[in-house]
């Protein structure tokens, strides 16, 4: 049988013709190239966002008194301001910005970014850092939906305070339009109350036998689930959890002193705006000495003063409850 020596030669000659077609098949389904955002066919137009932000660090003393709070310019911290875009509330982009600590009652900053022509949640969330570090140290961030407290929880310090927004922004009717700009001005508030817990039973505390000088161990213990987190997307506290304590050595005042701060907080405002708590008086050997079941009624914003027999309560546990407030509240607790 005589083979036909021009065989092959056809086929290559058909290969190479049907080459571009098959190369053009495969291009018609390659799945289109992500982008360094990981966003695939996205539309390139940006729009420039320019954000003036105020925060008002020292809230408004009451009844014309001069307001404290706050003043700690030299206390090894600064403010930390993060600016989250979620879309379909995935984080989308995330921008920082760090300003140092002055005595000033407002702190103005001016914040630039670009966002694609899409529909955003745009979160502003402020609080501290260490001076020296940019790692999380109240809060944890790595995500604002939702903030939570870190694993050591930590109370008795104003640099728990923090400030947030959230906002809708429609940037998806700038589509197509090349060098877009916005400025925002957005409304800042505190997710957080503040409450202090004053102790004024000092002289019956050192009538009892307390010396000036003398170091007692003061509990903070948050009963039932507390929330430790905030969802800023939401605004509302979430991350419930048991068993949650903070700790203060409280220092016994030179003889004559009526009263002296027992401890404070800030903390994330449940859903009932109630805040049960257990204050406890132990000294060096964790004996208890003294013991206070109270109710935080509380609603964010508020600054709340507790006075109260925190050293000389019955360690049996009396109990004091708030019925209810309007704005700041500071009354006496007898707790027998």
């Amino acid at each position: 049988m005589k083979k036909n020596i021009y065989l092959p030669f056809v086929k290559s000659i058909c290969l190479l013709l049907l080459l571009p077609a098959l190369i053009t098949a495969c291009s018609l389904y390659e799945h289109p190239e992500l982008t360094e955002d990981g966003e695939p066919g996205i539309d390139p137009t940006e729009v420039n966002i320019n954000i003036d932000l105020s925060l008002q660090l020292k809230p408004e003393a009451e009844n014309g008194a001069e307001n404290k709070l706050l003043t700690r310019a030299d206390a090894g911290h600064r403010h930390r301001i993060i600016v989250d875009a979620y879309q379909n509330r995935i984080l989308s982009k995330r921008q920082i910005i760090y300003k140092d600590i002055t005595d000033a009652p407002q702190l103005n900053a001016e914040i630039s970014m670009k966002l694609h022509a899409r529909d955003y949640q745009l979160v502003i969330w402020a609080d501290y850092v260490g001076i020296d570090s940019d790692e999380d140290l109240y809060y944890n961030t790595t995500t604002l939906a939702p903030v939570i407290s870190p694993e050591t929880y930590r109370g008795n310090t104003e640099y728990k305070d923090v400030l947030y927004s959230c906002q809708d922004l429609n940037l998806s009717k700038y589509r197509n339009q090349w060098n877009a700009s916005i400025t925002l001005n957005p409304e800042m508030k505190r997710p957080t109350a503040r409450y202090e817990l004053i102790a004024n039973d000092v002289e019956k505390f050192m009538t009892d036998g307390a010396k000036a000088g003398d170091k007692y161990n003061l509990r903070v213990r948050y009963l039932g689930f507390y929330n430790t987190g905030f969802h800023t997307l939401d605004g509302v506290s979430k991350h419930g959890l048991q068993y949650i304590t903070f700790n203060r050595t409280l220092t016994v005042p030179a003889a004559g002193t009526k009263e002296i701060s027992a401890a404070f907080d800030y903390v994330f405002v449940p859903e009932n705006g109630e805040i049960p708590i257990a204050v406890e008086l132990l000294d060096s050997k964790e004996k208890l000495l003294a013991r206070t079941y109270l109710t935080i009624a509380c609603k964010e914003g508020d600054r709340i003063v507790k006075h109260s027999n925190f050293l000389t309560a019955d360690p049996s546990g009396g109990i004091g409850i708030d019925p209810g407030f309007d704005g700041t509240i500071d009354e006496d607790l007898i707790v027998e």
